[in-house]
């Protein structure tokens, strides 16, 4: 996912740059991909039960262009709503653009830069003694930010945990407590959770280390980045049946620039192959929610 300062996302791209070659043929088959129709329009959780292309800007886009990219084959957006290491402003971003989007048919996967991990170099860190906290903390912060936008209720809030080495056992354990811990407070708000992270990262590896662990909370979908040009949720890294069916998505090329409809954007691709989480996990909330 796209971010105009170095250290957002870029530390992804250093990881998978070795892909350099494959993301020259991608792009071009992209380009050539037949304009899907255009969807009627939507009002449900995002971004729900959806199968197809989708991409991601650091800075959500106007609606002009938005409009412009209904020729492209993308039908899927990811904005950024928040969180303290978010890279870009969003003026955009308000709750009358969420609605036309959904109105075109768009659907949204929404993204929160929270505290990263503590071995990760980000001055902005997990500290390992108050992981659960600060995990509660930013699942609130991001189901604010979802309601001021007016997102629905059973959306998926995706955390973006950025590129960290995996060989130390306490940022493991800080990073997996903040996401048990973010994945139990979106339920407990009527949300669903989603991270992303990298095939290069420890992120990953460690999610799927205790995706089985009893009393670990693991997020209901997985979005992974492998920069190999191929759009497919598939990867050797994750196990076959883990977030599966339906709970995948994948970043499969990173920084480059297209043009549809006359409008020209920095993106990053994904593909998504997902289920509304409704349809195989339940949630149960009491109102009033809590706001401690």
């Amino acid at each position: 996912m796209s971010s105009a300062r170095p250290g957002l996302r870029r530390s992804v791209r250093q990881a998978l740059a070795v892909a350099a070659v494959a993301l020259l043929a991608a792009g071009a088959a992209v380009t050539g991909t037949e304009t899907p129709a255009r969807a009627a329009g939507y009002t449900g959780p995002h971004p729900g039960t959806f199968t197809g292309y989708g991409f991601d800007t650091c800075t959500a886009p106007s609606d002009a262009a938005m409009t412009a990219w209904l020729q492209s084959p993308y039908r899927a957006i990811g904005v950024y709503i928040g969180g303290v290491n978010r890279g870009c402003a969003q003026p955009n971003l308000t709750a009358a653009w969420v609605s036309n989007q959904q109105a075109a048919g768009w659907r949204l996967f929404p993204l929160y830069v929270g505290l990263q991990a503590p071995c990760s170099g980000y001055s902005r860190h997990i500290d390992p003694a108050q992981a659960a906290a600060q995990g509660i903390a930013a699942a609130d912060d991001a189901v604010a930010n979802a309601h001021a936008l007016g997102l629905a209720d059973g959306s998926t809030l995706i955390l973006d945990i950025e590129h960290y080495d995996a060989g130390d056992a306490a940022c493991s354990a800080a990073v997996q407590t903040f996401v048990s811990a973010w994945t139990t407070r979106l339920h407990d708000q009527a949300f669903y959770s989603g991270l992303y992270t990298s095939v290069g990262s420890a992120g990953l590896q460690d999610q799927v280390a205790v995706y089985d662990k009893p009393g670990y909370a693991r997020p209901d979908i997985i979005d992974f980045a492998r920069w190999d040009g191929v759009p497919t949720v598939s990867d050797p890294a994750i196990p076959a049946t883990y977030w599966s069916p339906g709970a995948r998505m994948k970043q499969y090329q990173g920084d480059h620039y297209e043009t549809w409809g006359g409008v020209r954007m920095n993106i990053d691709s994904n593909y998504l192959e997902l289920q509304d989480p409704r349809r195989y996990r339940s949630i149960t909330v009491e109102r009033p929610r809590p706001r401690w």
